[in-house]
């Protein structure tokens, strides 16, 4: 039960704090969830549930929750303390990537890579060579979907090369909430990040598998738009993925892969090989055989930003 005490609302016996609730700072919770969790049925608590959660979201000097419609979170006051003096900026993943990446862009540990392709550019392929080129010096998992096994068997059947058996990466099923189950500190492999028409979670989801990475990396796709023409007949591109500028934020390297013709284009590269040697902006044409490899690789200077 919940009761009045000099105008502060709280449980019997209990003190008025997060304690209080029973959930994580990153859940979002509604005043019906309250009194289901504490099976609580009398109108005269659920009323004071419903002072309770108004007195912590907007009387307290120090709101004790934030609210966004009818949903309440509790407020996250605590931010760990980084030594960046301690840190050593030569302790560099060791990653290989398609068309020379590696090249030009390195990688601090806890590293988001992100690929956002047209269908059929090869989103897929350009994962499946980063898993071939690195799984003889890293652990790593793939989190597949969209491909059929009888699929995945294929394109890796089109290498044209011997796959040891059981393969040298580990192959998962999943769907959503990448963040829940990937290695902090692995070499994760996800293709695809969907949202099934809700592309605004696609940066929210990419931000927390951020959230989860302590040493590890993480190499994803998601979906971008193709090519268009608007009802003026002219060409409409875009820069970014489905999810737009959101899913710009995380990622140190942020690729697009166009298709008819295909092209690849660095979109945002945050820590140059050379610093005399801007990536940004700089683009590759190519040519895909079987959904596995890439052939006719040229720098394309005319589509360089």
């Amino acid at each position: 039960m919940i009761v009045e005490q000099d105008g502060i609302y709280k449980k019997v016996s209990s003190r008025i704090d997060s304690d209080w609730y029973p959930y994580h700072t990153d859940e979002w919770f509604t005043h019906d969830d309250v009194v289901r969790f504490f099976e609580w049925r009398d109108q005269d608590t659920k009323k004071a549930v419903s002072k309770k959660l108004y007195h912590d979201t907007a009387e307290r000097k120090h709101p004790l929750l934030e609210k966004q419609g009818k949903a309440f979170r509790l407020v996250d006051e605590d931010a760990e303390e980084i030594d960046w003096q301690a840190a050593d900026p030569t302790q560099t993943i060791d990653i290989a990537l398609p068309f020379g990446l590696h090249d030009l862009v390195k990688f601090f540990p806890k590293t988001i890579i992100l690929v956002a392709g047209e269908p059929n550019a090869g989103k897929t392929s350009f994962l499946n060579n980063v898993i071939k080129m690195n799984w003889h010096k890293h652990i790593i998992t793939l989190y597949n979907s969209e491909s059929s096994p009888e699929e995945m068997k294929e394109r890796w059947d089109n290498f044209g090369e011997e796959i040891p058996n059981p393969p040298p990466f580990k192959t998962k099923r999943r769907y959503e909430n990448f963040a829940d189950i990937i290695d902090p500190n692995g070499f994760s492999v996800i293709d695809y990040i969907d949202a099934d028409n809700e592309y605004w979670s696609i940066g929210a989801e990419i931000s927390k598998i951020h959230k989860r990475l302590i040493n590890g990396i993480c190499v994803c796709a998601i979906q971008k738009k193709e090519t268009a023409k608007n009802f003026k007949g002219e060409t409409v591109t875009t820069n970014s993925g489905y999810g737009g500028t959101p899913t710009k934020k995380r990622p140190a390297l942020y690729l697009l892969m166009t298709s008819f013709p295909n092209r690849l284009i660095i979109e945002k590269a945050k820590t140059w090989k050379d610093k005399s040697v801007n990536p940004n902006g700089m683009a590759w044409t190519y040519s895909l055989i079987g959904g596995a490899k890439f052939i006719n690789i040229e720098r394309d200077y005319n589509s360089d930003k």
